[in-house]
């Protein structure tokens, strides 16, 4: 206010250019808006296609190694089987078979003797009849080495007594054997891979170990059950074998424990080379 002059100096703001500046900056404020949710509509679509991408190479990836897997293991199973095979039919062409061939002919020969009036035609008879007794007994081998019985009437520990007792018997190596064991409550199965873990190992004493004793122990608890089996022979040298996988025995062996999920150890000097299997109680196989 100029009160002198009765003047009041003063400026006029006109609503229509604040209304025009206000919807232009809405308008701009929305195109933002709507650019933004278009980038992150662009970027969240290209992280789900490189997530679908990714996941089904890995999916791809996955199938087929495990494709693979299934393959050598197939293809393990079939040479097993063919090694299996490959042995009974060694064992019955080698021993059972040249023997029931003699043992035949020794019938027809003390047939022929006996026809002929000739005193010695009984006694081949009776060694025929002795040879006939050594073939029922190969057979028994044959058998109780596919499937031993007493695992099944008695249990683990008789089978693995049983299994030390006839090792002596064809080596003619020391055997001593010791168990704890009065009932296993083994999954369906491990008790087998036990015994077929402990046939592996004297197999391997008996061709390479040049050894003079063997001791075969089972020691169970509630929570494990462990198998040791340890010779006096020559030893060898374990990372070599197991680098070079070589042993088809061992190999075996290692395989039935993990398959149960066990642990197994083995360490050789010269002088003393020990298997050392552990298998827990009570556990679903893998």
């Amino acid at each position: 206010m100029l009160d002198r002059w009765g003047w009041m100096l003063g400026t006029g703001i006109y609503l229509e250019d604040i209304e025009q500046a206000t919807q232009q900056a809405r308008d701009e404020v929305a195109q933002g808006i709507h650019g933004t949710m278009l980038a992150i509509a662009a970027v969240a679509l290209i992280a789900v296609l490189l997530v679908f991408i990714s996941g089904m190479t890995l999916n791809v990836s996955e199938h087929r190694l495990a494709d693979k897997k299934l393959q050598r293991l197939n293809q393990r199973i079939v040479s097993l089987q063919e090694e299996e095979r490959s042995r009974v039919s060694r064992e019955l062409h080698d021993g059972i078979s040249q023997l029931l061939v003699s043992i035949k002919f020794q019938f027809e020969l003390a047939s022929h003797l006996i026809e002929a009036g000739r005193d010695n035609g009984l006694n081949i008879l009776r060694e025929a009849t002795e040879r006939l007794g050594s073939a029922i007994g190969e057979v028994r081998s044959i058998s109780h080495d596919l499937r031993s019985s007493l695992l099944d009437t008695l249990g683990l520990p008789a089978a693995m007594g049983q299994l030390a007792a006839e090792f002596q018997q064809r080596s003619g190596l020391q055997v001593n054997y010791e168990s704890d064991l009065v009932d296993c409550d083994l999954v369906d199965g491990a008790a087998v891979a036990l015994f077929r873990i402990a046939q592996e190992g004297l197999t391997n004493i008996e061709r390479h170990a040049q050894a003079s004793t063997v001791s075969i122990t089972l020691q169970g608890s509630a929570q494990a059950l462990r198998l040791i089996v340890v010779d006096d022979g020559v030893g060898f040298n374990v990372n070599r074998v197991e680098r070079l996988n070589a042993g088809i025995g061992l190999r075996n062996i290692r395989e039935r424990v993990e398959h149960f999920g066990g642990r197994f150890d083995l360490y050789s000097t010269p002088g003393r080379s020990e298997l050392n299997v552990l298998l827990p109680m009570s556990v679903t196989a893998h």
